[in-house]
């Protein structure tokens, strides 16, 4: 059934309401629906909790008051002062009387959160939800906003500019038990009706703004839209704000815009999108700086008295591997933070940064210890210094301003203890990221984007649905077949458990029940870093951070399980040579994919 509500605003207030409601309510839309009160009443829950599902102006709302809960949250975790909560519900509620025939089931106080302050005002709204008693066949659902305004100037953008609004949700209840049968492509009849009224202020006169009927629209649209699939079956699964509440982070986040954004757009030289990779960073960054609030005691606390009982560590520094443009590293370094960042390439973008910042960016190759004790050859000492030798390894190409005795900087991976590790969109070092960090006792934080093996070339990386076990065919045949063919080696989870053996073949040659199995590559990816994590000891956890980005997962280790953190230095050694071993890793391949980093051929980290 396609969405083409009908307008009833010719018709003055709906007849469900003419009984219910004074002269200045209005109907503006109603529509069939197939969902029951429900489903409704869930759908309405979660707009009030979440108003940006139907506004992209807007962040968020933070709860003040919840009648069910009797207590409310200013969104730092601080609780108001619920007597002048109170005092403000007296003026913004429904009627001394309420609306006949309905009972009163639970009263919100929110504050909706705008995404720019400097262009919109915060407002806050008062949501009730009521329900009819009456004992009919018709059951009646009914939600009211109401705005904490005076008069309408005070009305910010996002908002509708009326004194207040109902969506009213009509059921015939008779149908009930048999609503789940209503599907979209069913000949029956709707048992239901949404609808939207609008509440004018006294001065407003009709006919009404087009704004108006469009935001009438599209609300109604929204509900009809999340009830149908609710009713389908659908369930939420990607989850965010699993570490760090929404409110602190995007708290932080709008602070760091205001503070940042300005700057680094106007003074961009890199070819990339500005918009993308600014504000991308200034993300990652709200979120690093949220979870070290947590991890870590802020420098001034250390001298204060009262720190005494506080036993988390100083914060020990960053470091960015394959930092990039460098602009997460400038805007860490303004925060205060101390660390640094390198990438195989310097970037023109670290010009643009103070001095201070630039000193902080390395052009840099890693080469990971492990692969050097792992080749006796490649990690053979001349004279006493493996630095003699790897430094011939990878000569800077010559330009006309440097001479060809002139070589990159390397480094080993071996970080002092402690040091957080950000891997962001890393490629090639991502997989290395804990097993490193594991040799230094390490915390980190990736962010998975291309999927390469141990020895830095492309593979499609195995998953949980294989047992991580990897494609025999996926590191040479995937590499060679992803610009060449959309047919690319696959690996289907057996059927059963007495399939010992996952079947191997080409993507195009499975049904749709086998395809809907195969993990795609990027969620492979993730599954397999994770467990790369989890082999060494890591507590892995896990993020969908809010970024502009598909490639927004966050894998996150800040702890090592009992056991794992005994280990001697050579003894983790040791267990990464041998991970490292079984996956394949080739230091002569590695060495080969840097030298190609570092004149420009590979892909850019």
């Amino acid at each position: 059934m396609a969405f083409e509500p009908e307008d009833v605003a010719s018709q003055g207030t709906w007849e469900v309401l003419k009984e219910l409601l004074d002269g200045r309510w209005l109907a503006i839309l109603q529509h069939p629906c197939p969902f029951p009160a429900e489903i409704f009443e869930d759908v309405t829950l979660n707009l009030i909790r979440n108003p940006n599902i139907n506004s992209s102006v807007l962040f968020r709302a933070d709860i003040l008051y919840d009648s069910a809960k009797q207590s409310g949250c200013d969104g730092h975790g601080a609780q108001p002062d619920l007597r002048h909560v109170r005092e403000i519900l007296q003026d913004h509620v429904a009627p001394h009387n309420g609306f006949p025939g309905f009972t009163l089931r639970r009263t919100f106080v929110r504050k909706m959160i705008p995404r720019n302050p400097e262009l919109d005002k915060p407002v806050v709204q008062t949501c009730q939800v009521f329900q009819s008693n009456e004992m009919t066949d018709r059951q009646h659902t009914l939600v009211l906003y109401i705005p904490h305004v005076s008069s309408s100037s005070e009305i910010p953008w996002y908002h509708p500019n009326v004194q207040s609004l109902v969506c009213l949700h009509s059921w015939r209840s008779s149908n009930t038990e048999n609503h789940v049968l209503i599907l979209p492509d069913s000949s029956l009849s709707p048992s239901g009706t949404i609808s939207v009224h609008y509440r004018l202020f006294p001065d407003q006169t009709l006919p009404l703004s087009d704004r108006l009927q469009r935001t009438a629209l599209h609300l109604l649209s929204t509900i009809h839209k999340h009830g149908r699939g609710a009713l389908e079956g659908y369930t939420k699964r990607v989850h965010h704000d699993q570490l760090i509440s929404q409110q602190r982070l995007q708290d932080t986040y709008t602070r760091l815009k205001a503070t940042h954004a300005k700057r680094l757009s106007d003074s961009w030289v890199e070819q990339t999108d500005s918009g993308k990779h600014v504000f991308e960073d200034l993300s990652i960054a709200a979120f690093l700086m949220e979870l070290w609030r947590d991890m870590y005691r802020p420098a001034a606390s250390c001298r204060a008295s009262n720190s005494q009982g506080d036993s988390r560590p100083v914060f020990p520094g960053f470091v960015d591997l394959g930092c990039g443009n460098g602009v997460l590293v400038d805007i860490l370094l303004r925060e205060g933070y101390r660390g640094w960042g390198f990438d195989a390439r310097n970037r023109k973008s670290w010009a643009i940064f103070k001095p201070a910042s630039q000193r902080q960016l390395k052009q840099m190759i890693l080469v990971p210890q492990p692969l050097l004790e792992m080749d006796p050859k490649l990690g053979q000492k001349k004279d006493g210094d493996a630095t003699t030798l790897l430094s011939r390894l990878f000569p800077k190409a010559s330009t006309s301003t440097k001479t060809s005795d002139t070589y990159i900087e390397w480094h080993n991976g071996i970080f002092p203890t402690g040091t957080f590790i950000i891997s962001n969109h890393a490629d090639e070092l991502t997989p290395w990221t804990p097993l490193l960090a594991y040799l230094s006792s390490c915390p980190f934080l990736m962010i998975p984007c291309c999927s390469h093996n141990l020895s830095g070339l492309r593979f499609r990386a195995p998953s949980k649905f294989n047992s991580f076990s990897a494609d025999t065919l996926a590191p040479s045949f995937f590499a060679d077949s992803i610009t060449k063919s959309k047919s690319v080696a696959i690996t289907v989870a057996p059927e059963n458990e007495e399939d010992d053996q996952p079947r191997q073949g080409s993507l195009k040659d499975l049904g749709p029940a086998n395809r809907r199995k195969q993990p795609s590559a990027y969620a492979a990816l993730c599954d397999w870093v994770s467990h790369l994590s989890r082999a060494v000891g890591y507590e892995v956890e896990k993020e969908m951070l809010r970024l502009p980005s598909t490639r927004n997962t966050g894998v996150i280790g800040r702890k090592l399980i009992l056991g794992a953190e005994r280990l001697s230095p050579s003894e983790r050694m040791d267990k990464v040579k041998a991970i490292a071993a079984k996956e394949g890793a080739d230091g002569a391949v590695w060495f080969e994919r840097a030298k190609s980093l570092m004149v420009g051929q590979g892909e850019k980290h």
